[in-house]
């Protein structure tokens, strides 16, 4: 220590506390720096802006640092061949060094050679590199492509493992991951995704895809590409602009997705596109051309309502707890993991829902009639209960009071939703009739619920009373297997349910029928690849055709059936993303669940059991 005018100074600071600075120095730096470079318009493209954070840390391993790189060079290079897109692109490191590695430029070479100088190890500081970030989004940056406005986005390549950004002295390890770093990760990228999108690239050789869905899902338009769709990816600023020509207004009836490939087809007729580049363009449609765009506020609703967060505001939606879909105006890529959710929360605005899937990730969703009379169903309630894998309990999850703890004049009902898990064993119920209450589940080694079996039938008759309630005002708002329903007052446990049934009891639970314009693969579109495929009129007949990776489903008789190819892909694509997922497949009109990890199906009406396996460049089971 030094003694200067009576004021005690460390010779050396914390190591903390520097870096700290060091970061809030470098982003006003860069923010200058970005501001400055605006005048030079030379160094820059006339396309969007891109900023690319690219993990160096240890956690990585060597293949994923080499990944990262050859992931991050392809996307170059597929820019480089769309000189009339010319993007725009920065670069940070994240790992030893939070730095900025290349200002804004359209010179994809130098960006590439810039690369030989990033330093492999460290740890994971994700949040410092966020935050460095916003030096570079300059709303001055937002480009106009066609009719839509395009904010400088992120692209993140990581294995999505944060570590306290205050160290950059040490290696990553899973001890200097916390659950700490992972909420200051998700809290800054909530506040940067409101108006910039965040796609993330998992990489490594144990990406956490958890962590980067609800990075990705809570931003406006990101999502995950998966390593394999970098080329693809790299074309979404082309595709976005191919969108902004169509001559098209959505009517969000559930058929929108019909007008805009028909609407493609004839402003394009002479241009190639993958399924892929069909489904970026549809979804551009939807978050640019929607009627309703309201996301933004409803966000900004959940930040300042946080504590009101698990509120009930309209008992016409479905209650809390609801086991939800996705609906027939979903057009959110795959932010639900192919699976279902829980509703946790209704918004102040009108007919709006929050959800949090299966993955953990959230998100805002509509459902019913929007302030321009449009009903729009973007999740649709289901039966499908919450099935545990490794969890000791989790949101979704149906569950009892344990008599043994609470006296029999307990004031909440007999069976009711798990809508809040904290990592310390705290669990917020919503019962029945309404009533919450917090309890214990783990907390300090004390269990103050039981949770029921999800297939049992008090389980199954409570999620079809909620399924009912909801059908009485949105018959849309069901999922379709049951759509053909009768409503039965036997199932209504709410007696001021009744009188509303009562006028309507002759009606069944039925959608409009309206023609959907069918629109066949490989048709319209100039794609060779389409031509010669097989068609899935048959889907599960004795003799097919086996693909590379084919799913095959046990019979009672004990034969091996394929999936159909759309079901396969389904599964498979389910499969890459995360070998302990579930997702729903249909098999002769029947819907099953498919538990991946357990190699078995569900009948979500029988509940029987079947196996299923994966057959690998075999031509037979």
């Amino acid at each position: 220590m030094v003694k200067a005018s009576g004021i005690h100074i460390r010779e050396k600071p914390m190591p903390g506390l520097i870096n700290v600075i060091s970061v809030i120095r470098s982003q006003l730096s860069l923010s200058v720096s970005t501001i400055q470079d605006r005048s030079l318009s030379h160094k820059h493209g006339t396309g969007p802006y891109n900023v690319f954070i690219l993990d160096t840390s240890s956690s990585l391993g060597q293949n994923g640092y080499k990944q990262t790189k050859e992931i991050f060079t392809d996307i170059l290079e597929e820019y480089s061949k769309h000189p009339d897109i010319d993007e725009n692109v920065g670069v940070i490191v994240c790992g030893r060094h939070v730095k900025c590695q290349h200002h804004f430029s359209n010179r994809y070479e130098d960006i590439k050679l810039s690369l030989n100088n990033v330093e492999f190890g460290g740890p994971s500081p994700i949040a410092a590199a966020f935050f460095l970030s916003r030096g570079f989004l300059i709303s001055d940056f937002t480009k106009q492509l066609g009719t839509f406005h395009v904010p400088p986005r992120i692209i993140l390549i990581s294995d999505g493992r944060p570590t306290d950004f205050t160290d950059l002295y040490c290696d990553d390890s899973p001890q200097t991951e916390t659950a700490r770093d992972v909420d200051q990760l998700q809290q800054l990228t909530r506040k940067i995704g409101r108006t910039h999108p965040i796609f993330c690239i998992p990489v490594g050789r144990n990406p956490d895809m958890t962590t980067l869905e609800l990075i990705s899902g809570q931003s406006r338009g990101g999502r995950i590409v998966l390593p394999s769709d970098a080329r693809q990816f790299a074309k979404y600023s082309q595709n976005t602009r191919t969108a902004s020509m169509l001559p098209i207004t959505l009517k969000n009836d559930g058929h929108d997705r019909e007008r805009i490939l028909t609407s493609l087809v004839s402003t394009f007729p002479d241009n190639a596109y993958t399924e892929m580049d069909q489904n970026e363009i549809i979804e551009m449609c939807f978050l640019e051309k929607s009627p309703c765009k309201f996301r933004d506020d409803v966000e900004e609703d959940i930040e300042n309502e946080r504590e009101k967060l698990y509120e009930e505001r309209d008992t016409r939606l479905p209650s809390l707890g609801s086991r939800v879909r996705r609906g027939r105006d979903w057009h959110f890529s795959d932010q639900d993991n192919l699976g279902p959710g829980t509703v946790i929360g209704h918004c102040k605005k009108k007919g709006i829902l929050v959800v949090e899937w299966d993955t953990c990730s959230r998100n805002t969703y509509r459902f019913g009639p929007m302030d321009s009379s449009i009903e729009l169903f973007e999740v649709q309630v289901c039966n499908e209960p919450r099935i545990l894998e490794n969890e000791l309990i989790a949101t979704g999850c149906i569950v009892k009071r344990d008599w043994t703890v609470y006296e029999q004049d307990d004031d909440t009902d007999d069976i009711g939703s798990a809508i809040s898990v904290q990592e310390n064993g705290a669990v917020l119920v919503q019962w029945q009739n309404g009533f919450q209450k917090a309890y214990r589940y783990g907390y300090e080694g004390h269990f103050d619920l039981q949770i029921c079996d999800p297939f049992s039938p008090e389980a199954a008759r409570y999620l079809e009373d909620k399924i009912r309630k909801v059908a009485i005002n949105f018959p849309d708002g069901v999922q379709p297997y049951h759509q053909d329903v009768k409503i039965d007052l036997g199932y209504v446990s709410d007696p001021s349910l009744k009188k509303h049934v009562d006028s309507r009891e002759e009606n069944t639970v039925t959608s409009k029928t309206i023609p959907i314009l069918k629109v066949p693969k490989g048709v319209y579109f100039r794609n060779d690849k389409l031509k010669n495929e097989i068609s899935d009129v048959e889907t599960d007949g004795p003799t097919f055709s086996v693909s590379r990776n084919q799913w095959f489903w046990k019979s009672r008789e004990g034969t091996w059936n394929p999936y159909s190819r759309e079901m396969n892909d389904r599964i498979h694509k389910c499969y890459a993303r995360n070998p302990k997922s579930t997702v729903i497949v249909t098999i002769h009109d029947q819907s099953y669940r498919v538990v991946i990890a357990k190699n078995i199906q569900i009948n979500l009406t029988t509940r029987e059991t079947s196996e299923i396996k994966l057959v690998i460049n075999e031509p037979s089971p």
